[in-house]
């Protein structure tokens, strides 16, 4: 009987009404119970609010008056305290057998607490062996909290109520169960209960959940549907995560890809901006869905482009400009059925860096071949003078002679420094790194400075501080960084100026040197410029003064290849303070050379 379908069936049904009835027996007694003890706290609670009110009756001056509250709770049912604004008990009702104990005291409760703040507060706890409630109730006085009602009942009967209950659902269930059987016979001829519950798991899978699977529990031929179920319900599974990994993996590489990615719909609206995108136009995609692309970039051109390329009905490139960013965009129209109906895809690559160095790049080339060509066209014209007949006089021959070395002297410190920071950039420049005495490296180097100092009679002072630390650096490019700084300091400082070169620690991990002038200054818009390569504030006086434009360059670059850092502070016609600072021997890390 019970390897037939009807057989197992009639079993099943069995088992089904008492699951059923269990389950049922569950949430009734839960609700019942929830219904009793929720009633118990209802009459706690309107016997709470009715009180209150009464209690207010009471309330004299500032507070409720103590005797009459006691006089009158001494007289109402149940088990409750009073308590004034302070939390002292000045009410009990005459159940309390500690009644006389209570009133007076200060009653200190975490059921009563949230009460004093105007919240009701209930719970259920026990007493000893009883089963009670409690609730905390606030009286209030044009909105302010006077005082405190706290109630508690017995929750026994209603529980011994539901004991009853669950007698009587367990006779139920017995009865239940009997009836079962014999209407399982007849029921069992049936097969809509596997049919059922093929139909539930077919709706539970078309939900999304792969995961339902069937028993087999046996060959017959429910037991072969339900095995073909399960397969199909794992090639699903399969398939959906299949679907799932590539969604995640496409929006993993739209998340972190470079480039910025804006998707718009047929409509034209952007639906998807992804973080690159966020970046570059300075919006969260939330702000920027249902917008039209040219709300996020107005006079940048976007919108014209996209216009072309929809119309046009093709890919097209188009270079665009925003505040401070310079993209190149990549417009691709998506066709579908329709023209257009597929939306717009548009990529964004930031090409501001790249414009950024082509400018420099020109700019490069442009002061280069300024820098050359004014020592070239002087050294042509005077050789061209010499081979005209003036090399014939020995004056003019030896003072023209003069004037081209200085000016080919010029064009080799030139190349000399250009080689330099080529090398820096290239990091193939050669480095000595170990630890320096600065103070001695100063001092030598405003020694070999002094007699350019002495012809102007500009006074130079060198302090060392004792306590400076040894500096793990190159001595001959920091030695290059003080004479550069040294003598920009020198050239544009007038005559019976003052120059003062200190070195002293820096905290615990560095060395700082500082030059200070009482030179002519640097204009204030000309300071962030001051470090870029070829850059003069007084760029005739600097070239008449033989300056390449590459001290200040070449001295930040050093700095901070040696892992330092280089300011500079000046006011016109006050002086220049340029310091720069090395790291420590004691706590820097050692440099490759």
């Amino acid at each position: 009987m019970f390897r037939s379908i009807q057989g197992k069936l009639v079993v099943v049904y069995l088992l089904l009404i008492v699951v059923a009835m269990e389950l049922a027996s569950l949430y009734l007694m839960r609700e019942l119970e929830r219904s009793y003890i929720g009633k118990v706290q209802d009459d706690l609670h309107q016997s709470a609010q009715l009180l209150a009110g009464q209690l207010t009756n009471f309330f004299a001056g500032d507070r409720l008056d103590p005797e009459a509250v006691d006089q009158y709770m001494e007289r109402w049912p149940g088990e409750v305290l009073v308590l004034d604004a302070n939390g002292v008990v000045i009410g009990a009702t005459a159940r309390l057998s500690n009644r006389e104990e209570l009133l007076g005291l200060k009653f200190s409760h975490d059921d009563v607490s949230p009460a004093f703040f105007g919240n009701t507060n209930r719970r259920i706890g026990k007493e000893g062996s009883q089963r009670m409630a409690y609730e905390a109730v606030p009286i209030t006085v044009a909105d302010n909290v006077v005082g405190v009602i706290y109630l508690k009942d017995s929750l026994e009967e209603a529980y011994a109520r539901l004991q009853d209950l669950r007698d009587i659902l367990l006779v139920a269930t017995l009865v239940a169960m009997a009836s079962t059987v014999v209407l399982g016979v007849a029921l069992a001829r049936t097969i809509t209960g596997p049919i059922r519950e093929l139909t539930r798991t077919a709706a539970l899978i078309a939900g999304g959940n792969f995961d339902q699977k069937i028993p087999v529990r046996s060959g017959d031929e429910i037991g072969q549907l339900a095995e073909m179920f399960n397969r199909m319900s794992r090639q699903l599974k399969e398939t959906m995560s299949e679907i799932q990994d590539e969604k995640s993996q496409a929006e993993a590489i739209l998340t972190h890809m470079a480039d910025g990615l804006m998707a718009l719909n047929r409509a034209r609206r952007i639906i998807r901006l992804n973080p690159a995108a966020q970046r570059m136009f300075q919006i969260q995609e939330l702000q920027a869905l249902g917008r039209r692309p040219g709300e996020l970039a107005e006079g940048s051109g976007l919108e014209e482009a996209l216009e072309e390329a929809w119309d046009r009905n093709s890919a097209l490139t188009r270079q665009i400009r925003l505040k401070d960013r310079v993209l190149q965009a990549y417009i691709t129209p998506l066709t579908g059925e329709g023209r257009h109906s597929g939306g717009t895809v548009v990529v964004f690559h930031d090409i501001t860096e790249l414009e950024r160095l082509e400018s420099m790049r020109r700019e490069f080339v442009a002061n280069v071949s300024h820098e050359l060509k004014t020592p070239l066209t002087t050294v042509k014209s005077y050789v061209e003078t010499l081979l005209d007949g003036a090399a014939d006089d020995p004056e003019v021959r030896d003072r023209f002679l003069r004037v081209v070395d200085g000016e080919t002297e010029r064009m080799a410190r030139l190349v000399r420094d250009l080689l330099r920071l080529t090398q820096m950039d290239e990091g193939t420049l050669r480095w000595n790194v170990r630890p320096q005495d600065v103070g001695e490296l100063v001092a030598e180097t405003v020694g070999r400075l002094r007699v350019q100092a002495d012809r102007k009679r500009l006074t130079v002072l060198c302090e060392v501080d004792p306590e400076t630390p040894p500096a793990l650096c190159d001595y001959d490019k920091i030695q290059q960084v003080v004479i550069n700084l040294l003598a920009n300091a020198i050239e544009f400082t007038p005559n019976g100026g003052q120059i003062r070169v200190s070195v002293a620690p820096e905290g615990a991990d560095a060395v700082r040197v500082t030059i200070a002038d009482t030179g002519i200054g640097i204009p204030a818009q000309d300071l962030p410029r001051i470090f870029e390569r070829f850059y003069r504030v007084d760029k005739a006086r600097s070239r008449s003064m033989g300056g390449t434009g590459l001290g200040l360059s070449i001295a930040k670059q050093i700095v901070e290849l040696s892992g330092g850092a280089i300011a500079i502070a000046s006011e016109v016609d006050r002086g220049t303070t340029v310091t720069f600072t090395l790291p420590a021997a004691r706590t820097a890390e050692v440099r490759p050379s």
